[in-house]
């Protein structure tokens, strides 16, 4: 009775432990679900889908008044508020300022932030490729901490055996095993290691004829060093590809550092493109303003006109084709009048589509009742480059000379870490193992009546007789030897090495095609600069000429000696000629910008430069206790990368090429006449 009754508990659990395999087979098989969508029904009363998707408004967590109200302002400025508007008079400096100081996203011209957000460059890209957790820096240091494993598991084991006497019998063990283990990965390519196993297992009786229970104690302590000999060697490959690295893949810290340098380089082309927008935007708006002006002047002496013509006409003394005549060109300078305000479309900005895009640069408000106005004056003074300094600055401080130097840098690292990692893998490997065992029986109620057992000695009770065999080292044994392997023919590694040495000839190639086009450009920019001076002169002597014959033919027509026509005529002569002496100057101006921009000087010329912000207190408290070597004031040699990256810190605020302007001050509008009309370039 008593083997029937364990015969039927034990498949009583063992039907227990299928059903609940099946449970979890059937949740396994189901999968999962997203939500269910709307059902409607059908005229059938059956139950249908209707959609199998539509379109819905996601559920982010964002920011106080993310849904944009915060930007929300008035009606923007149109032709009819223009004047009832406050200027806000900046000058170029103060609106680089405030740029810098608003932008968090480098803003481009056309709002592309809209159409590809992910595109756009931020305040944010250089700290999170640092925080990157598997192409930054640290990222790469992490592959060399030390790692830390352990598991816990309790088993327990029911196998049929046969007792001795002929019996059937079961025999049930309980058992435990606990594992822990440490390792460190060194620059060196050595891998150190320390696992520990300890094992508890426990044999109940539940039959006479079956072995006598007991309790079993088992420590194992294993230390490992393995360190290669050919491939993974050195800190030089470790510190380029990584630890284990693979032909191909080089994720080390050497690398990792230059595609930081890189990232760090796109922020800087992001920052210099965004003043250069800044400042061609603010003397576009400079040139909206005076065309503005020019517009209205005329306009003022076409009504004029138009009102001489019509009053002759109304006393009997006038034509009336003359009449019409000025009255047309009164509302054709109208209509430029409000083209140079508010622009076209598809065309020029004017002063209201100038301003808009200078807003939506500085990361203003589209309006705020004010209206901006530059106040800094244009250089008109004659500017000349040294053109072998402009030469070397160009090819020496173009931040994209820079970034391509870091490209071949990552290149040459990576050709070496190829032909390292081309080396069979040959390891020296050795291992120590000490560890204790212990086994003890005992007599209690686990045992059935009437079973007589021999009583053990105290010394194989003692649980603990395992640990103090694992102290004593009863139990030890060691390991030292090499291992050797690696693939027949190495057609991996010579792919490697050749894809490396084309990248890097590639790259060499793509650094001399970007200096030959960036010296056509910096010739392209020399020349403009020129055309835009003398093109300033000459529309200058231009307005002077069309002035100098203006007075004497509205005399002339006023008086009743000469055609109208020929009166409209000059004054549209010298509204064009007005307008362009100023284009003429904002395109002198903008071509001094942009040779700046072309030499890698931009920044400097406004006095901007990239820093890292304050660390906190706590940071540079723990710095200086953890970095040991650095205490006594002087760098420890032996902690030097043996393979430099670079020549040092980047001197950002370098001053820009010589250059050599007139002894005169730069003049402004008012005094222009001494400056150009120079004898002899009449």
């Amino acid at each position: 009775m008593h083997s029937v009754m364990q015969t039927l508990s034990r498949l009583n659990y063992c039907s227990v432990n299928l059903l609940a395999i099946a449970c979890l087979m059937v949740v396994w098989l189901a999968g999962c679900h997203h939500r269910d969508r709307e059902v409607v029904f059908t005229p059938s009363c059956e139950p249908c889908q209707e959609f199998f998707q539509q379109i819905e408004y996601p559920d982010a967590e964002c920011e106080v008044n993310s849904d944009g109200t915060e930007f929300m302002t008035g009606p923007p400025m149109t032709v009819s508020n223009y004047e009832n508007l406050e200027p806000w008079n900046l000058t170029v400096d103060q609106c680089v300022e405030m740029t810098l100081a608003n932008s968090k996203i480098m803003n481009k011209l056309g709002g592309l932030v809209v159409s590809a957000p992910q595109a756009a460059s931020t305040l944010y890209d250089q700290a999170l490729f640092e925080t990157n957790p598997f192409g930054s820096v640290e990222a790469a240091l992490s592959a060399f901490d030390a790692q830390y494993n352990s598991s816990l598991f309790y088993n327990q084991r029911e196998p049929a055996s046969v007792g001795f006497s002929g019996f059937g019998g079961l025999e049930r063990t309980d058992g435990t095993i606990f594992n822990a283990g440490i390792s460190k990965q060194t620059a060196s390519g050595a891998s150190v290691s320390l696992r520990s196993n300890t094992s508890y297992a426990r044999n109940k009786l539940e039959n006479p004829s079956t072995i006598f229970p007991s309790r079993n104690w088992a420590v194992n302590k294993t230390f490992e060093i393995r360190q290669p000999l050919l491939r993974n060697r050195g800190t030089q490959v470790n510190r380029i590809a990584g630890p284990n690295a693979i032909p191909g893949n080089y994720n080390g810290v050497l690398i990792s550092r230059i595609r930081s340098d890189i990232s760090l380089a796109d922020f800087e082309a992001s920052v210099r493109d965004l003043v250069r927008d800044v400042v061609n935007n603010y003397w576009l708006l400079y040139f909206g303003y005076r065309d503005l002006d020019t517009a209205i002047l005329a306009r003022n002496a076409a009504r004029d006109t138009w009102a001489n013509r019509k009053l002759r006409l109304d006393n009997g003394v006038g034509r009336p084709d003359d009449e019409a005549q000025a009255r047309q060109q009164y509302y054709r300078f109208e209509q430029l009048a409000q083209t140079a305000l508010v622009g076209l479309p598809q065309g020029r900005l004017g002063v209201l589509g100038a301003e808009r895009e200078l807003r939506r640069l500085m990361g203003l408000p589209v309006y705020d009742g004010k209206v901006i106005r530059p106040m800094t004056d244009p250089i008109t003074a004659p500017v000349t480059f040294n053109w072998e300094d402009s030469q070397i600055q160009t090819l020496g401080r173009r931040v994209e000379i820079r970034k391509q130097k870091w490209q071949i840098r990552q290149r040459e690292l990576e050709l070496i870490a190829a032909k390292q990692l081309y080396r069979w893998r040959f390891d020296l490997v050795g291992n120590y193992n000490f560890g204790g065992f212990s086994q003890y029986q005992w007599m209690g109620s686990d045992y059935p009546p009437n079973t007589t057992l021999p009583v053990p000695n105290s010394a194989s009770q003692n649980p603990t007789s395992a640990w103090s065999k694992l102290l004593n080292a009863h139990v030890a044994d060691w390991n030292l030897g090499f291992e050797f392997g690696g693939a027949i023919g190495n057609r991996q590694g010579h792919l490697a090495i050749r894809n490396a040495e084309l990248n890097l000839t590639r790259e060499r190639a793509l650094l001399k095609e970007q200096q030959r086009q960036l010296l056509h450009d910096l010739s392209s920019a020399f020349s403009e600069v020129d055309r835009s001076f003398e093109a300033m002169r000459v529309s200058f002597n231009q307005r002077v000429a069309v002035q100098a014959e203006l007075e004497p033919k509205k005399k002339r027509v006023e008086e009743g000696q000469d055609q109208v026509f020929f009166l409209l005529d000059a004054q549209q002569r010298a509204a064009t000629a007005e307008s362009d002496v100023h284009r003429s100057i904002s395109d002198y101006n903008r071509a001094l910008m942009q040779y700046a921009f072309t030499t890698g000087s931009l920044l400097s010329r406004y006095n901007i430069y990239l820093a890292e912000g304050p660390w906190c207190e706590d940071a540079e408290v723990q710095a200086e206790v953890n970095a040991t070597r650095f205490r006594s004031g002087k760098l420890n040699t032996k902690w030097l990368d043996t393979y430099p990256l670079s020549f040092g810190p980047y001197d950002q605020m370098m001053p820009g090429p010589m250059n050599i302007t007139t002894s005169e001050p730069s003049p402004t509008m008012d005094s222009e006449i001494p400056l150009l009309m120079e004898e002899g370039r009449d």
